[in-house]
């Protein structure tokens, strides 16, 4: 029986590995927080319920606390900041590049689109890439850029 139960387990963590590995990365983090908040609620709640409160009880306010963070997602135009005609903040993003600092970097217009944004981040990247005698520091700022600006 015991067998059957690790079985499952190890099957329902494939899948979960899977659907982790082809969500973005900001919705599998929030997915990953759900997952631990719950799990870490029922681990705890069984561990107290089995006597073991010392350790239940502490297990269930960390997982509350992913739950909290989980459910409290961004909404869109809930930060204070200024917003410009796309909806996308001017000022630093959390990685400290503005988005006009991010299109500098990329040699894109205020109106690029997706697309266009890809080919200017490939283009620059075989120019600063290590292996092509460019700098990791070149390349991360690259790759910082394109994340603002698609938001990725």
């Amino acid at each position: 029986m015991i067998l059957y139960g690790l079985l499952a387990l190890a099957a329902l963590a494939i899948v979960f590995a899977v659907v982790m590995a082809r969500l973005p990365s900001k919705d599998a983090a929030r997915l990953l927080r759900w997952v631990l908040g719950v799990g870490g609620v029922v681990l705890g709640a069984l561990l107290t319920i089995r006597g073991l409160a010392v350790a239940g009880v502490p297990l269930i306010g960390a997982a509350l606390g992913f739950l909290g963070v989980a459910m409290r997602g961004a909404k869109p135009g809930s930060s204070g900041t200024d917003q410009q005609t796309d909806g996308r903040s001017a000022a630093p993003s959390r990685t400290g590049m503005s988005v006009d600092e991010a299109r500098a970097i990329l040699g894109v217009g205020p109106d690029a689109d997706e697309a266009e944004i890809r080919k200017a981040h490939r283009s620059m990247m075989k120019r600063v890439h290590p292996d092509q005698g460019g700098s990791d520091a070149l390349a991360a700022k690259v790759q910082q850029a394109r994340d603002v600006l698609l938001g990725d």
